[in-house]
């Protein structure tokens, strides 16, 4: 049994396949909307005229609207490549497994400002702090007035008959 890839069937039946790349950017706060902004700038001018999706959530979180838009696009064979400015950006974790994900598409993921190679035990050290970034930040929305305001009514609510 051979396995033929998909874009070499479409080259030889004399078809084009118009792929073409897709730009992302997220921020995890609506406070950090400058940065949204100077991300999609960069991407823009790296590559202009193509299709942008942007979320204002946290990276460890996969059902954000502009990821899943951007997931979709690469699973119908649409995206010739995903491009963000920073790695991170994408997802907190999961990076490698996102770029086989997207291998098996034919979409390659390319990031404008690589980091660094970090040794085992920074690498480590920066997944936790991430890691406790996220969960303070979600503790301390739990403290918020409004949060507290709407738990409160959802007792209230719980409790009447």
């Amino acid at each position: 049994m051979r396995r033929v890839p998909l874009s070499e069937v479409h080259r030889l039946m004399g078809e084009q396949e118009t792929r073409l790349p897709v730009l992302y950017a997220r921020v995890s706060s609506h406070g950090q909307k400058d940065d949204l902004e100077r991300q999609k700038e960069r991407l823009q001018r790296a590559f202009p005229g193509a299709e942008m999706h942007t979320d204002i959530r946290s990276g460890l979180k996969f059902d954000r609207p502009g990821f899943l838009a951007v997931l979709k696009a690469v699973q119908e064979r649409r995206v010739s490549r995903v491009v963000v400015a920073y790695e991170d950006r994408l997802a907190r974790f999961g990076v490698d497994l996102l770029r086989q994900v997207f291998a098996a598409y034919g979409t390659t993921l390319d990031v404008l400002e690589p980091k660094p190679k970090d040794t085992p035990e920074s690498e480590l050290a920066n997944d936790l702090i991430a890691i406790i970034t996220s969960f303070s930040a979600r503790l301390y929305g739990l403290r918020s007035p409004k949060t507290k305001r709407l738990l409160s009514e959802a007792r209230k609510m719980v409790k009447s008959p």
